[in-house]
């Protein structure tokens, strides 16, 4: 069935997941788990994009509450221009900050760390493990969800993140550590890395992603403050440590990239830092198409974007395949360019992906109508008609048949 399209410039109009409830605007739900692990109710907020897909991955948000409505918007808007995947987003309030985020518990050291702030620590091995064991189970069991999780956590909670990856690297594929609190427990965490094995097979397919703020004394400087000692220093210099550890291609199997954030603070950086994170982890995902991709000639543009496409939905742990409608109108506009040949691999991948969809053989049958292949046209359209009854491919092939 023909659908005008423009074969370059694709404009795709998303329909936010907004919902007007009595002069609301909603963007997600509160669920809650009774955990027996924390001893506690622990609310929950949930994002889901409002496609009606089986399956997304999931972004697990600590300090929900901060940053829920932020990561949402980002997540909208970067989906609904196929730059990243479409994400459900789980956000997690916050009860007791400190002894959730902090995997250890720390000895007392002023100014950073006083009595009062790490006499609550160290109870971050056990918020993972109601992670594991409480909150995906209730977030698969109810949601639609696919194997993929991202794990996003600010200062604490980029402490807790990078712990993940260094003790519980099975719980998540990519991981965003904003301003990470490093120097937490005397570097114990920074310490751990630098005695593991990065290379280590635990460690392969995993990505991170590592934001760093503009906490720097003043008139110090990148160079300068490396120089430094003492404890107003000690946080940013353990995330430059941070950095360099994972940025040694040749000691680390993770997938890594890093900023510093010259322009924003500690409480700034994580809007920028999760933006960015995301277009990084996710740069695998968008397929773009050029001009000489199709005017090339005996083009291999159709079998790379099969291989890209596998090769996504190998990543993301569910099937994932280019849009219909899209594959549809490319169709149509290289028959209008007189590029036949390129027009039937199209139409034939949309088969490939569609079997199921009316639609796909009414234009591939259009296609055979072009080249003046009739029998191949009736073909096709009768396919149509046994999926979905529809007068335009009932009329194309009653006309067929009457010649």
């Amino acid at each position: 069935m023909k659908t005008f399209k423009y074969l370059f410039i694709i404009l795709l109009f998303a329909t936010p997941n907004l919902t007007d409830s009595q002069n609301e605007v909603v963007i997600g739900k509160m669920d809650s788990i009774q955990s027996k692990i924390l001893n506690e109710e622990r609310k929950i907020m949930v994002y889901i994009p409002p496609l009606g897909v089986k399956n997304y991955p999931v972004i697990y948000l600590l300090d929900g509450d901060a940053h829920f409505t932020s990561v949402v918007g980002m997540v909208e808007q970067l989906g609904s221009n196929n730059i990243i995947p479409n994400l459900m987003v789980v956000a997690i309030p916050n009860t007791n900050r400190t002894r959730d985020l902090t995997p250890t518990k720390s000895e007392p050291n002023p100014p950073m760390a006083p009595q009062g702030l790490v006499a609550q620590s160290g109870g971050g091995r056990d918020f993972l493990r109601f992670m594991e064991k409480e909150l995906f189970p209730h977030i698969e069991k109810n949601y639609p969800t696919s194997p993929y999780r991202m794990f996003i956590g600010h200062s604490f909670g980029g402490l807790l993140v990078m712990d993940a990856l260094n003790n519980r690297p099975d719980l998540f594929t990519s991981y965003i550590s904003i301003d990470p609190s490093m120097c937490w427990d005397n570097k114990k965490l920074l310490n751990a890395f630098n005695e593991s094995n990065l290379k280590d097979e635990k460690y392969k397919n995993k990505s991170l992603y590592l934001g760093i703020a503009n906490t720097l004394e003043a008139g110090m400087d990148t160079t300068s403050v490396r120089k430094a000692k003492g404890p107003m220093v000690e946080p940013i210099n353990s995330i430059f440590e941070t950095r360099d550890l994972f940025r040694n291609t040749n000691e680390s199997a993770v997938d890594f990239s890093y900023k510093y954030y010259e322009n924003d603070d500690h409480g700034s950086a994580p809007l920028i830092t999760t933006y960015d994170g995301l277009r990084f982890l996710f740069d695998f995902y968008k397929f773009d198409i050029k001009f000489s991709d199709v005017m090339t000639p005996n083009t291999d543009i159709v079998d790379r974007m099969k291989t890209h496409f596998t090769k996504v939905s190998n990543t993301l742990g569910y099937d994932n395949k280019p849009d219909e409608g899209t594959i549809n109108g490319m169709g149509y506009q290289l028959m209008q360019m007189n590029k036949h040949d390129l027009a039937k691999q199209f139409f034939e991948m949309n088969v490939e992906y569609h079997p199921k969809s009316s639609n796909v053989y009414d234009s591939l049958g259009d296609y055979y109508l072009a080249v003046e292949n009739k029998n191949k046209a009736k073909e096709n359209f009768i396919k149509a008609l046994a999926l979905q009854e529809n007068p335009y491919s009932r009329e194309k092939l009653e006309k067929l048949e009457k010649e």
